[in-house]
């Protein structure tokens, strides 16, 4: 992934993304690696995932 495409999304803000959709899922993915997980529970947004005990 270019930088430049991660920067062109951050930009956009609220605004729609006009990525390609293989290129946002590659986004989503490599956030989700990383311990961000995706809500959509009536307002969605993000939040780090909890940690697993042990």
């Amino acid at each position: 992934m270019n930088i430049n495409t991660i920067g062109a999304m951050e930009k956009r803000g609220a605004a729609g993304l006009v990525s390609g959709l293989d290129k946002i899922q590659a986004v989503m993915r490599a956030l989700e690696a990383e311990g961000v997980e995706f809500l959509n529970h009536g307002r969605p947004g993000v939040r780090l995932r909890e940690p697993t005990p042990g």
